[in-house]
């Protein structure tokens, strides 16, 4: 079966999968991926984790400038945060979100990767999700910007 998808507006992407067509928002598409993916390696007797996508996705916010950073870390809930962090249990993420949130809030998020517990599953993906659907969100309305080495100005 073939899939196909088309970007038709910044936050709206059309998806073909045979003879079906549907249009998406960024996340639907990301989480579309992330199943897509899930389904070949289990085709090919691999296993794959769909939390450690939605971590992989969450840690797009490394991609972003500083301010941009700021800006997404400024809107989304502190908990959902300090889950990414205790997922991704990457210490240059950790030290580049301290650094760019404020002096209280960086303090209490290192105080409580020093003593939180490890998320459920459940509760794991719906932080993650907050994070990643803001992020969208963001982007879309113009705030913020991924800037890759692909990434062409007219």
């Amino acid at each position: 079966m073939k899939v196909g998808i088309k970007k038709l507006h910044e936050n709206e992407w059309q998806v073909h999968i045979g003879c079906a067509s549907m249009k998406l928002d960024r996340f639907s598409l990301a989480l579309l991926q992330i199943t897509l993916d899930h389904l070949l390696a289990l085709e090919h007797g691999q296993t794959h984790s769909t939390l450690q996508s939605y971590v992989k996705l969450g840690l797009r916010l490394n991609e972003l400038s500083d301010r941009a950073l700021q800006i997404v870390l400024s809107e989304v809930d502190d908990r959902a945060l300090l889950d990414l962090l205790l997922l991704a249990n990457d210490k240059e993420f950790t030290e580049r979100v301290l650094s760019n949130t404020g002096g209280i809030l960086a303090k209490q998020l290192k105080e409580d990767l020093d003593s939180a517990a490890m998320p459920d599953e459940a509760d794991a993906k719906q932080a993650v999700k907050h994070l990643i659907e803001k992020m969208f969100e963001l982007e879309a309305e113009g705030k913020i910007e991924f800037i890759t080495s692909e990434t062409r100005y007219i």
